[in-house]
């Protein structure tokens, strides 16, 4: 993490047993480190209340909390972080790069193809960092190689089966937006790809109790991608067996 970084967050503060400061504190520390040329973005995907019918929500970014924990939580409601429309896959960022990362989000034919936020920061080669969370935890960018492959790859394709309708608030009027989605139930053992990397690809620390992943996103995401052509995949439901990839 330097000066002009792109850097996305992934964080369990529950994690965070001996830090004596505060989320706001964190993230100003972060934004100090990364300087007024860097960008910092978090997941914001919204809870929907058990109570609510998910096809009758109207996401609401501007108010709506975040499931993403304690930290990008905070994140949002810091002055000057801005939101994407994307109610399933909803990012916040603040930083000069923040309207090129997040105005085309709910304009994708899915939330991880080449408008999502998630996708620019594979290809803008962002750092990623994993505070508390498992070691095999890679992070909802890694959608983006589904999504990515979708078009040439039956076992892919089935995750983009349905398509949707969604709506958010914005300036007191309700707009819709519609995304491919499925219903394929999944099961992940994402240590299952554990085996195929390395220190040169990531790095690992500790502060304290509190592990620290980081690693580009321009070495993963081709790597996964070249994998994922392959059949390597961290789902084990649905099995990628009996469908056809490159040798």
């Amino acid at each position: 993490m330097k000066k002009g970084s792109l850097v996305c967050i992934h964080s369990s503060m529950m994690q965070f047993y001996n830090y004596k400061g505060s989320a706001i504190e964190l993230i100003e520390g972060i934004l100090n480190e990364i300087g007024p040329n860097g960008t910092l973005m978090m997941p914001a995907f919204p809870i929907i209340p058990s109570n609510i019918d998910s096809k009758l929500y109207v996401f609401n970014p501007e108010t709506d909390k975040t499931g993403a924990g304690f930290l990008a939580e905070s994140f949002r409601k810091y002055p000057g972080v801005k939101r994407s429309f994307n109610s399933r896959a909803s990012v916040c960022a603040i930083g000069p790069l923040s309207d090129y990362l997040l105005n085309e989000h709910h304009l994708g034919k899915d939330c991880w193809d080449e408008k999502s936020p998630w996708y620019k920061l594979c290809i803008n080669n962002g750092l990623v960092f994993s505070f508390g969370l498992p070691r095999s935890y890679m992070g909802t960018w890694f959608h983006c190689i589904e999504s990515s492959l979708k078009n040439d790859y039956p076992y892919w394709s089935q995750f983009f089966s349905k398509e949707c309708t969604f709506k958010y608030q914005f300036n007191g009027k309700i707009n819709t937006y519609v995304n491919l989605s499925c219903d394929v139930y999944r099961r992940t053992n994402k240590k299952r790809i554990m085996r195929y990397f390395t220190e040169k690809d990531w790095k690992i620390a500790r502060i304290s109790n509190l592990e620290v992943k980081v690693f580009y996103t321009g070495l993963l995401f081709p790597k996964l991608l070249d994998m994922a052509k392959k059949g390597i995949t961290p789902y084990y439901c649905p099995s990628p067996k009996g469908f056809k990839f490159d040798q």
